[in-house]
């Protein structure tokens, strides 16, 4: 067996210096965190978990809530959860999934209590924000991926600079008539996605072209389709559509392709994730992405402060973004009554 004697021999480093870095202490520098860990991955050693747990007082386990159908449907959400995985897991601490969908009925904050969990994640909570409320006002350390209202303690996107580049990239290859397939109106991501959008239109003096009254709450392929239809039968065929979700942008592609029209020659079409299906589409799709790594590594990094104490409330952490230019969008020609 491996033991921590060995790698500080090998790292150079003290026993101590050894036991914080796999341990997830941020009082060492990271090039010597990463060289005691290689060491560690390449030696094989296994950390004792239940010593761990002890000398800690931890469980070494951090909660992570969802809900299936806002949660791990969402493609988006489940990439940054398995970035946010390999970072946790190579600090030596579990994952414990949470729903309010478990077998054992159990409210998010009852079933940390439950499994002793050292803090908390919260990728979605979908409808149930009295829960994830109970969650913030307890001891643990919580931190919240794309949150349902405005607040400390979430990371996230910045959604609203976001649209209203992707908007700005469609204007500046001509196309005046851009139509938005928004997501949920009912929180605070979907409601600056749209935000920004509406600024955009207004500031350029365009009619904005969109559905105010059907939020989309999963951001999903069927919800593209129809809020693509309704647009159509509503304001008839747009220049350009802006998507908020890269899946939504290819259910609009394929109503406009079963419909006569191409993308990009009729239509222009930006979507915003930047998942791994936009290079197998056709065409390859033009989006907005968002970096699931950054999330990942950002969210761990976090998390460890405040469990560790050392903050337990942070402002909101906005994540950049960049258009990755495809297929799916092209410059318009102009025509005489334009």
């Amino acid at each position: 067996m491996v033991t921590i004697d060995e790698i500080a021999k090998l790292s150079k480093v003290s026993i101590s210096t050894v036991s914080k870095a796999l341990n997830g202490y941020t009082e060492i520098s990271e090039p010597t965190r990463k060289r005691v860990m290689a060491i560690a991955d390449q030696l094989g050693y296994m950390p004792n978990a239940t010593a761990q747990s002890l000398v800690r007082k931890r469980s070494n386990t951090i909660g992570v809530v969802y809900e299936v159908e806002y949660g791990l449907k969402n493609l988006f959400f489940s990439g940054v959860l398995e970035a946010f995985r390999k970072v946790v897991e190579s600090r030596g601490y579990d994952i414990l999934l949470l729903s309010h969908n478990t077998e054992s009925g159990l409210d998010y904050l009852r079933h940390c209590n439950s499994k002793n969990v050292d803090g908390v994640l919260v990728v979605s909570g979908g409808d149930n924000q009295a829960a994830i409320h109970k969650l913030y006002q307890s001891p643990l350390a919580v931190l919240t991926l794309d949150p349902h209202d405005k607040g400390p303690n979430s990371i996230f996107s910045d959604s609203y600079h976001s649209i209203k580049r992707s908007c700005k990239y469609l204007f500046e290859l001509g196309h005046k008539r851009i139509a938005f397939i928004n997501g949920s109106y009912t929180n605070f991501i979907g409601r600056e996605r749209l935000r920004a959008y509406l600024d955009f239109m207004h500031e350029k003096g365009l009619e904005p072209l969109y559905l105010p009254e059907k939020s989309n709450e999963s951001y999903s392929y069927e919800e593209g389709h129809q809020t693509m239809k309704m647009i159509f039968e509503t304001y008839g065929l747009p220049e350009a559509v802006c998507s908020v979700s890269d899946l939504m942008a290819i259910g609009a592609i394929n109503y406009l392709n079963t419909h006569g029209f191409s993308v990009p020659d009729d239509v222009s079409v930006i979507g915003f994730d930047d998942l791994h299906v936009c290079e197998i589409v056709t065409p390859k799709l033009t989006t907005v992405r968002q970096n699931y790594e950054a999330f990942g590594q950002l969210a761990c990094e976090t998390l460890l402060k405040m469990m560790d104490g050392k903050v337990r409330t942070i402002d909101p952490i906005i994540v950049d973004t960049e258009i990755i230019v495809r297929d799916s969008c092209k410059k318009r020609k102009h025509f005489p009554n334009d």
